[in-house]
């Protein structure tokens, strides 16, 4: 008994609990995308663009905690894929992206697409190598369950991220023996941990010593779960928690402990408490880039100790010295000082009442009286209040680059742990369009709304008619002020003037229409209410375009424009 490399392939997903690849076909990648029809237990899905399969590939994973596949034909349809590998990348996400390539017999002659960097043309697996914690070329298929077992564990192993592997047309179909013992499959991200107990002991202690500590979350400490523990841990001593860009939500933004966001967009309790009270830093899975940290402003570690814990040993003591760096899985290491503060049981900080006074004294979001204004256009903070207050505690949002981002940071309350889902380190317009349809395909009881601006929508709108396609219920509100609005302010503020940030406005409700889904078009105050009540009820894909104020400023809070 035979069976096709392809096959095998799809097998090693199925074991690996694989349930959707997301791509588009073409004749390189066909065989591995045919033999998904003989598996009942993986959905493929077809996107318009490969970029938007990558994009739902990390939103899968996001979502699930496991690995994301995608995949494309040679050429075009691999470099395609580039923002959205990227993407998870620079966001520490795994996926499994697979590239068709033309046959081995003929390489360097000129066949179509072909992409071996042989002739003049590019070298695929030469091109994501840059992109991807590992790009491999599959030269023979003997051993092939094993080469994508390899592959699968060392993207979801350590600091995570996409593998690819291109695979030639021709061994994708090639018969190879059934084996006769099945193969074992590589483990989900692996949890060991590296850090010693002395490391655990000490920060303990620097905690125990410390009169007004503070927990940093970020992305990293989502990612890895440890967010639970540090929240439980921040509710028994009493010790505030703040969160980076890239790990709002976190928290539930109406908790009495939490302090908003740190950094650029953020709230001033989060930064008038590390500022000016903390003592000591304890940061979790952030890597302190330039939007969470003001620029790397030095008053984050001034007159301050810092515990810095982090999977990538490169990011500790990278852009702050440290008092104490740990290497290791967050989550592993939150749940050790867990234990160990349960073992000597120290004395609450009583700092949960500087947070109380912090949203006496200043609030929780700068011009709240905004958020119940009745101007027209609407006002932005108007639009997020409506957002929150009509959707349920479960919802999970995301924003991805642009004024929207900064809009929905500073004003949108998360009230379900983990519940933001953030695509900002490459900073792609239009990435959380697409990552929003493999978000809700991981979390089907969780209404999912993706907030965008009319600017990102242009670059990947398309992807809706994917979701319309498979019936996927993502909500997109579209934030329409017919201008890239962020560069637009940005641009102003350092050279006086502005090219290129200007466009026609659209009607996006009609373009909704156009490709077969339900659009709202929101001019009102209050309507954005209804269209999103409605909307949950329908239980479909919708799009809601709001009419925004195009002169309203984002918050963009105490940036500092550097040249």
């Amino acid at each position: 008994m035979k069976k096709r490399a392809a096959n095998m392939i799809i097998e090693q997903l199925v074991l690996h609990g694989v349930d959707y690849v997301f791509g588009v076909t073409g004749k390189a990648i066909s065989p591995l995308i045919d033999a998904l029809i003989d598996f009942d237990s993986i959905q493929f899905i077809a996107t318009k663009h490969e970029t938007g399969a990558a994009l739902m590939a990390y939103g899968y994973a996001q979502g699930t905690g496991k690995i994301g596949v995608c995949c494309g034909t040679t050429g075009g349809g691999s470099t395609n894929l580039a923002t959205g590998v990227a993407t998870a990348f620079m966001n520490s996400i795994p996926l499994l992206v697979v590239t068709g390539q033309v046959s081995t017999f003929e390489f360097g002659k000129g066949a179509f697409q072909e992409s071996t960097g042989q002739g003049q043309s590019i070298n695929t697996v030469d091109f994501f190598k840059s992109i991807s914690k590992a790009s491999i070329f599959i030269d023979s298929v003997d051993n092939i369950r094993e080469k994508i077992d390899h592959a699968i564990q060392l993207a979801t192993t350590g600091r995570m991220g996409p593998v690819h592997i291109n695979i030639p047309f021709n061994l994708q179909l090639a018969e190879l023996p059934i084996p006769d013992v099945e193969t074992s499959i590589a483990t989900n991200h692996n949890k060991d941990n590296a850090c010693f107990d002395s490391d655990v002991i000490e920060a303990v202690q620097l905690l125990v010593e410390s009169i007004n500590p503070v927990f940093l979350i970020g992305w990293g400490a989502v990612l890895s779960g440890a967010h639970r523990d540090i929240i439980s841990i921040a509710e028994r001593y009493d010790i505030p928690v703040a969160t980076t860009i890239q790990g709002k939500g976190g928290i539930p933004s109406n908790h009495y402990l939490c302090l908003g966001i740190f950094g650029v967009c953020g709230h001033s309790m989060a930064s008038d408490y590390i500022f000016e009270h903390a003592d000591l830093v304890i940061a979790v899975g952030t890597t302190f880039g330039e939007f969470s940290t003001f620029n790397w402003d030095d008053r984050v570690v001034s007159n301050k100790k810092m515990i810095q814990i982090d999977i990538d040993h490169r990011e500790i003591g990278k852009n702050y010295p440290v008092t104490l760096g740990i290497n290791g899985d967050a989550s592993v290491i939150a749940r050790l000082l867990k234990v160990e503060l349960e073992r000597i049981n120290p004395s609450p900080k009583n700092s949960g009442r500087q947070v109380e006074e912090m949203i006496d004294r200043i609030g929780r979001v700068i011009n709240p009286h905004l958020m119940d204004s009745l101007q027209v256009p609407l006002k932005p903070q108007r639009v997020m209040k409506e957002i929150r207050d009509n959707t349920p505690d479960n919802t999970l949002f995301l924003a991805d680059s642009g004024a929207h981002w900064a809009w929905a940071m500073h004003y949108l309350h998360v009230h379900h742990g983990g519940g933001f889902y953030p695509t900002l380190g490459l900073g792609s317009m239009g990435a959380s369009i697409c990552s929003s349809v493999g978000i809700k395909l991981a979390k089907p009881d969780h209404p999912v709304v993706c907030i965008c601006g009319d600017g990102s929508f242009l670059m990947y709108g398309n992807e809706i008619t994917t979701a319309g396609h498979y019936n996927v219920p993502v909500i997109w509100i579209i934030l329409n002020d017919a201008r890239y609005n962020l560069p637009s302010h940005s641009i102003k503020k350092m050279f006086d003037r502005t090219i290129g940030v200007d466009f026609r406005e659209i009607n996006f409700s009609k373009l909704a229409e156009v490709y077969g889904l339900k659009g709202y078009r929101i001019e009102k105050p209050g309507d954005l209410s209804i269209a999103l009540q409605e909307s949950l009820y329908l239980n479909s894909p919708v799009v809601i375009d709001v009419v925004i104020d195009p002169d309203e400023m984002p918050p963009l809070g105490r940036r500092k424009l550097t040249v």
